[in-house]
């Protein structure tokens, strides 16, 4: 295994949280976990060299992050990145944090075309994983038999984060924590008043649906009369 830049993809179970509240608005923080400790991931191809891995909790400490400058990129786009964290930077986009599973992750998206997106595609599952960027530094590699499985001991650098696809690992997840405010309770007068009003527009759109209906047939048969002169 050489000494390069290295990216591995970790599968999520993407969910929408909806916590009641009084605060107005809906929340745009997407967090997860980008790196697990511990775990062994599916096997991987180094050109042609096939291999698990398993990356121990000395490689990724808050210490080492706080030395890092970890952009959070969109499908592994240096062109879409949408959050930072530089060398644990207190105001960063990104905010990171270290427990006993993994590297966690938190950002606020951000108002724009690239926020937007992530927050839907993450809510409707398309993006499906997280992946991280790193350079390996210190690592043992152990065979038995056919199997090959390298221990992450230390990282050179870790360079980004990426919601993406494609799974490396699948013990990690991404949520997007979403703020609902409280709605207070119905009255049955506008309970009524809201029913009348659909079967209202039900109505309405049932007679555009018959006049629709007339003005086509109209139209079959005026273009049947104009086939038939010129027979």
């Amino acid at each position: 295994m050489d000494e390069k830049r290295e990216i591995r993809t970790i599968e999520c179970e993407l969910s929408v949280r909806e916590q009641s509240g009084t605060e107005a608005g809906e929340s745009r923080t997407i967090a997860g976990q980008a790196i697990v400790f511990n775990r062994e991931s599916v096997e991987l191809d180094d050109w042609g060299e096939r291999f698990t891995e398993i990356i121990l909790p000395e490689a990724v400490t808050m210490g080492f992050l706080n030395t890092q400058d970890v952009k959070l990129n969109l499908l592994h786009d240096r062109k879409m990145t949408i959050a930072r964290c530089n060398k644990g930077d207190a105001n960063a986009s990104l905010r990171l944090s270290v427990d006993q599973n993994g590297v966690n992750f938190e950002f606020d998206a951000p108002k724009c075309d690239l926020g937007d997106r992530a927050l839907e595609l993450v809510r409707t599952g398309v993006y499906s994983g997280c992946s991280f960027e790193f350079k390996p530094k210190d690592y043992e590699k152990r065979v038995d038999g056919d199997k090959v499985t390298i221990t992450h001991k230390a990282f050179e650098y870790l360079d980004a984060l990426t919601i993406g696809m494609d799974p490396a690992y699948r013990q990690t997840s991404v949520n997007v924590r979403e703020l609902i405010k409280a709605q207070p309770q119905k009255t049955e007068e506008e309970i009524q008043r809201e029913k009348a009003e659909q079967e209202q527009q039900q109505r309405e759109q049932a007679e555009r649906d018959a006049e629709q209906h007339a003005l086509r047939a109209y139209e079959r048969r005026q273009r049947a009369l104009m086939i038939e002169s010129f027979d």
